[in-house]
């Protein structure tokens, strides 16, 4: 049985319930806070699985979101923080930049300048930018659990795991289906579908710090196996930076192997080998090596993104949907662009 203090589920409502946009749920939970806080505790060591409400978002794009109620989410980011968290950090490479404490995309754009900087020893030197197709909906439940299994107790196990097996009701590919036939649009047709033991939902902390973890293993052996020092993991984003085309050619072969053995595929149209000298993208900004000096700008596309987000929060902050706090927040998200 789980230790779970009453006060530390309470914290944890008290921060998530800042983000929940609907004020109706919110007002119905806080009529009955503390009984609600012990039905979360209560629910963590009889736990049998977490329900969705899976519904169609427009903006900033379409895109369909898996949300947990407000008790399924406190236990969700109760699990995440004291138990995934803490104890998969000491498995993650620094080369591993996504959704970690104070190492998200500025970390990594900080990172890749340095490495970038050590590079210009070379008279050209190459990069090679992978991504996986469907990554959150192509990970191999058993897979992941055999990898969890030693690394942390048989009561957060048996949670977890029923956690990571959520996708498996049918309910879920049930409702996808009916968003399907009922948006015709490209980018709602090309969301997957769930397959038996495979995929994690999208937004959950759990699945966020899941996800860093299950590629941890690729991570060691690119950096220890492959010798490739300087590289950079953005979630399902790597880049890989040599002074040898080749090598990168017959490292790419070798990954590819290596991540067949997790269930996963490269995006082949995502996949090349550029030279500095050329240029390439990563995260939202362009890199390029000019008379011995690296030069970053910011992509147009990403450029189009901000404008369009920057609009969007205006509007919602118009109509009231966020405060000024949240408005300012927003801004002021945007600074560094």
């Amino acid at each position: 049985m789980l230790k779970v203090r009453f006060n530390d589920l309470l914290n944890i409502y008290d921060e998530i319930s800042k983000n929940v946009k609907n004020k109706k749920k919110l007002y119905n939970f806080e009529k009955n806070k503390m009984q609600n806080i012990t039905i979360a505790l209560n629910k963590i060591n009889n736990f049998d699985k977490e329900k969705y409400n899976i519904f169609l978002i427009k903006e900033p794009k379409e895109r369909i979101v898996m949300s947990l109620n407000i008790i399924d989410k406190i236990i969700n980011h109760y699990v995440a923080r004291t138990i995934l968290i803490p104890k998969l950090e000491k498995y993650l490479d620094i080369r591993n930049t996504a959704t970690r404490k104070n190492m998200g995309t500025s970390y990594a754009i900080k990172l890749l300048k340095k490495y970038l900087n050590l590079n210009k020893k070379y008279h050209e030197f190459y990069i090679l930018k992978l991504d996986i197709s469907k990554y959150f909906y192509t990970i191999d439940h058993n897979k992941l659990k055999d990898m969890l299994k030693a690394k942390i107790t048989a009561d957060e196990y048996d949670i977890i795991s029923k956690i990571i097996d959520s996708t498996n009701y049918s309910y879920i590919n049930e409702n996808i289906k009916k968003i399907k036939d009922k948006y015709k649009t490209k980018s709602i047709q090309n969301i997957p579908y769930y397959y038996k033991d495979k995929g994690l939902p999208i937004g959950g902390l759990t699945s966020q710090a899941l996800s860093t973890f299950y590629l941890s293993e690729i991570d060691h052996y690119i950096i220890h196996d492959l010798k490739i020092k300087y590289f950079i993991r953005f979630m399902d984003d790597f880049i890989l930076i040599h002074h040898d085309k080749n090598y990168l050619k017959n490292s790419l072969i070798k990954i590819k192997n290596k991540l067949n053995e997790y269930g996963l595929k490269l995006n082949n149209t995502k996949i090349g080998i550029v030279s500095i000298k050329n240029g390439f993208v990563f995260l939202g900004y362009h890199f390029k090596l000019k008379n011995n000096k690296i030069i970053i700008k910011l992509c147009r596309q990403t450029r189009y993104k901000i404008n369009k987000n920057l609009k969007l929060k205006h509007r919602f902050y118009k109509k009231n949907i966020i405060n000024f706090d949240g408005y300012f927040c927003s801004l002021n998200s945007y600074c560094k662009y």
